[in-house]
């Protein structure tokens, strides 16, 4: 399970993962196919694979100062509800997209 964001009961009950990333939709979608197994299928703002299935959502960038973040609202929907594939998956997706930073 990823120490950094451990799935909670209720995620695992639903079969429902929802991350706010701080990537651009084109650069989530370019990088995604290292971080799940293949093979996916993408379809517009969504993709699918092995017991799995996500949407993306654009969100208003985050503004720090001078600085402008783009920001993502990524929603995975696993039909199975296994709490040992979810966490193996979201471990391996939430490396993969993981930045640099202290």
């Amino acid at each position: 399970m990823s120490a950094a964001f451990p799935l909670k009961p209720e995620e695992i009950a639903s079969g429902t993962v929802v991350r706010v990333m701080s990537i651009g939709r084109d650069e989530f979608f370019h990088m995604l196919p290292g971080a799940v197994d293949l093979p996916i299928v993408h379809r517009g703002d969504g993709a699918s694979g092995r017991g799995w299935s996500l949407s993306v959502e654009v969100q208003p960038p985050l503004h720090i100062a001078l600085l402008s973040l783009p920001r993502l609202k990524v929603s995975l929907e696993f039909p199975a509800r296994d709490g040992a594939h979810m966490a193996a998956f979201m471990l391996r997706f939430d490396r993969h997209f993981q930045r640099g930073g202290g």
